[in-house]
């Protein structure tokens, strides 16, 4: 037997969960909540197997009582049953640990199938919730490959104040009278700014100091 835990605020709606579950054998519903908070503490009384738990209920909702939920009693299973299709509910829900996310519109066979699943140790979402996942995924990972990569192609101060010279049309020999360096170091960085920005001559890497030093004369 998958011995349930329903919580929903909506009382007709946890009649209608029951109904579709008594047709399945294998499910014993052995406690109800209204509330979040009713939810965790059952948790901790009755054990369940599994846990249905909606997102919008008073006292705790239900995104935190999974949260909960799964801080105390990692091996119980629970399956969102919600209205909420938008990213923010969906990536909170399984950053919280539920281990299905499914939505009320759904018929009596998706939902049975879900519950099942979820209580067997599986994992089951939505497609649209599996497409907003890796989505979210997706960006993020782009984001953060974004980020390396505008970090690594950070430049230095020293860079800096040489790009600005050669701006100001300043030959490598300036630079380095400017700069009290060497001619080989201002070469050197020089080479690293090209390589860096993928600057494949003088007359790129000359562009490319003028346009610097105008976006920063711009950003102050």
């Amino acid at each position: 037997m998958i011995r349930v835990l329903l919580s929903d605020d909506h009382a007709m709606l946890r009649d209608g969960l029951k109904l579709v579950l008594q047709t399945d054998p294998q499910f014993e519903i052995v406690g109800e909540a209204d509330n979040g908070e009713d939810a965790i503490l059952l948790v901790e009384q009755l054990k369940p197997d599994l846990v249905i738990l909606d997102i919008n209920m008073p006292k705790v909702n239900g995104i935190e009582a999974a949260r909960i939920i799964k801080a105390q009693n990692p091996q119980i299973k629970i399956l969102m049953l919600t209205m909420h299709e938008n990213e923010s509910y969906i990536m909170d829900a399984v950053s919280s640990g539920v281990d299905g996310y499914i939505f009320k519109m759904c018929d009596m066979d998706e939902f049975l199938k879900a519950s099942r699943t979820v209580a067997e140790g599986k994992k089951y979402f939505h497609e649209n919730v599996t497409r907003t996942i890796l989505s979210n995924y997706v960006n993020k990972a782009k984001n953060e490959s974004q980020s390396e990569e505008k970090k690594n192609t950070s430049i230095t101060r020293r860079e800096m104040e040489v790009l600005n010279l050669i701006a100001e049309g300043k030959t490598s020999q300036e630079i380095s009278e400017k700069l009290y360096i060497s001619y080989f170091t201002v070469g050197k960085h020089r080479k690293n700014i090209m390589h860096k920005f993928d600057l494949k001559n003088t007359a790129e890497l000359i562009k490319f100091a003028i346009k610097t030093r105008f976006e920063n004369q711009n950003s102050l």
